[in-house]
């Protein structure tokens, strides 16, 4: 209309304007126009709608209050990822449940990984704000159940909730980063949040053992109330959404639609089965008992039919599948899932070996394991600077990988006589290689995403991240457990193979001497090197899914806007 406008007036400029539009669509001011009085208002109209729909990103100080709350919430949603791992000893000796101790860490992650692409649909539908501060809430209420359990279900119900809360939390800061700052800015936020969420995680083990041993391992579920009350009121007072972020308009009826509960009930199942079958398989049954090949045959189906019921879902799913068929989004997800196995065994493992074979305790063995946490955040800030400078994604997340490799396969070569300077290596390499691409996947979704399925892709990553350390952790738990109780039983000892794997891995040196310690060690050794291949594998895995991913620039976006100012 405006170029019509502007023929009317010159009817020599008619054809010429004509012909521009096809190739460059100019931004032209209400003062180059002359307009009636009807247009003038309805125009004016439109300039003020478009003006309103400017995104408008939040920077200085609100920024870093809102980016300290954040990390804040994740620092708190982290933290009982590890802590739980020198808390186990502490609960078992209480409740003398030793069949439940896979549940114990294995409940958060069944709920992070099936929970998360359902927060990404609250926060898609809903207001954010008060959606993540939810997630919170959850979070604090399992805490509470956990730490007051009576039984040792309880202690499940209660990481359950605590999982359920810690999805919606995590998923809810990377999306609250896309939200509220500049694209330029995002690769080192993220990776910045990615430090946090690391040291956090390695921290945990740290706090679980002070705790344990000092106080009570409860004070590993009461210690989140007193983080979680300042979070929940720096979420009321700084947490703001820059107002071109709106919620999608839709019914309640459609939002509970859009949740999604018949793949969320089976995807939930499945990941249950499978947790059984490898808990008991080889441990408390035989692999040919019939509940063990039940429990297969369950997750197998199980996950077959959660595909297809995602199928028929359509836009409705909690995975929709068309968000997976863009290679840039489907080559991040299997890179994000499968380079992050050998992160999980690193991170359960490795303090495992300096408590059983070094004789370290849980603090000790978490404070050995800085170097690897350092050398993550340093990657992580590098890896967020380079991208954001670059707009590169996939070479780095090649190199990530290769460092990797490098690292695991000295974590392997790691014996019972291996000394402190021999295991500072493989803790440099792998933690600056995993910091490097840790993040990059949720920096390529957002990159590449249409805003309105940032929060579905969002989610789905986190359920990739999340249900690599559900299926991770517990086949590098089973594949331990099985190769230590076959390393037992055909030594010539005669040990008590339940009273070795119940025996925490820093009370080993107290329970056995002799030539019982000496065989429980190797046992353990044996068990810990088979996970580390199993690490090694997965990053060597990781290699190849990085050679599918797009060599594309992320977009600039304000690169595009300086053009297109420059065109005006």
């Amino acid at each position: 209309r405006k170029l019509r406008a502007m023929s009317s007036e010159n009817p020599d400029m008619g054809d010429e304007s004509e012909a521009n539009s096809r190739v460059v669509h100019p931004r032209i001011s209400s003062s180059d126009i002359q307009h009636t009085p009807a247009e003038s208002d309805q125009e004016k109209h439109e300039d003020e709608k478009d003006l309103a729909a400017e995104p408008s990103y939040i920077t200085g100080l609100r920024l870093f209050l809102i980016m300290l709350t954040i990390f804040m919430s994740t620092l708190l949603a982290a933290l009982e990822i590890g802590i739980i791992a020198t808390a186990i000893p502490g609960i078992t000796d209480d409740f003398h449940q030793l069949n439940d101790v896979g549940w114990y860490g294995s409940a958060t992650f069944l709920l992070v990984g099936a929970s998360s692409p359902m927060w990404g649909k609250l926060y898609k539908y809903l207001r954010i704000k008060w959606i993540y501060l939810s997630s919170v809430v959850f979070y604090l209420v399992g805490s509470i159940v956990a730490g007051s359990a009576q039984n040792s279900l309880s202690v499940i119900i209660g990481r359950a909730i605590q999982g359920l809360g810690a999805a919606g939390t995590l998923g809810g800061s990377v999306l609250l980063i896309s939200v509220v700052a500049e694209p330029r800015r995002r690769p080192v936020l993220i990776g910045s949040w990615m430090g946090v969420f690391m040291v956090s995680t390695i921290l945990g083990p740290v706090l679980g053992g002070v705790f344990t041993s000092e106080v009570s391992w409860r004070w590993c579920f009461w210690i989140n109330l007193p983080l979680g009350g300042p979070i929940v009121i720096m979420c009321l007072l700084f947490l703001r959404v820059p107002g071109h972020i709106k919620p999608v308009p839709a019914t309640w009826k459609e939002i509970i639609l859009q949740l999604d509960l018949p793949g969320f009930s089976l995807l939930l199942g499945s990941l249950v089965c499978f947790a059984l079958a490898l808990q008991w398989g080889g441990q408390t049954k035989a692999w040919s008992a019939g509940l063990v090949i039940a429990t297969l045959v369950l997750w197998i189906a199980f996950t077959i039919m959660f595909f297809i019921v995602e199928g028929f879902q359509g836009s409705r799913a909690m995975v929709p599948l068309k968000l997976l068929r863009p290679r840039m989004t489907w080559a991040n997800a299997l890179w994000c899932y499968i380079s992050n196995s050998s992160f999980y065994q690193v991170m359960f493992y490795l303090p495992i070996y300096f408590q059983s074979i070094h004789g370290k305790t849980a603090i000790m063995s978490g404070v050995d394991t800085l170097p690897f946490l350092s050398f993550f955040s340093l990657g992580a800030v590098m890896s967020g600077g380079l991208v954001g400078k670059t707009h590169y994604i996939m070479p780095f997340q090649l190199t990530s990988a290769l460092i990797m490799v490098a690292g695991m396969a000295l974590f392997y070569t790691m014996g019972v006589d291996t000394s402190q300077a021999r295991y500072l290596g493989p803790q440099v390499l792998y933690g600056f290689g995993l910091g490097l691409g840790n993040q990059i996947p949720m920096t390529a979704v957002q990159g590449f995403s249409k805003p309105e399925d940032v929060a579905s892709s969002t989610g789905i990553m986190l359920m990739c991240q999340s249900i690599s350390g559900t299926y991770f952790v517990l086949v590098a738990q089973s594949l331990f457990a099985n190769r230590m109780l076959q390393t037992l039983e055909s030594s010539n000892s005669n040990i008590n193979t339940s009273l070795a794997l119940g025996t925490g891995a820093a009370e080993i040196h107290h329970v056995f001497t002799g030539e019982e310690l000496t065989a429980v060690t190797t046992a353990y050794m044996v068990g810990i090197k088979d996970v580390f291949a199993f690490g090694l594998a997965g990053a060597a895995a990781a290699v190849l899914l990085a050679l599918l991913i797009p060599q594309k620039q992320l977009p600039d976006h304000q690169q595009k806007k300086t053009e297109e100012s420059g065109t005006a």
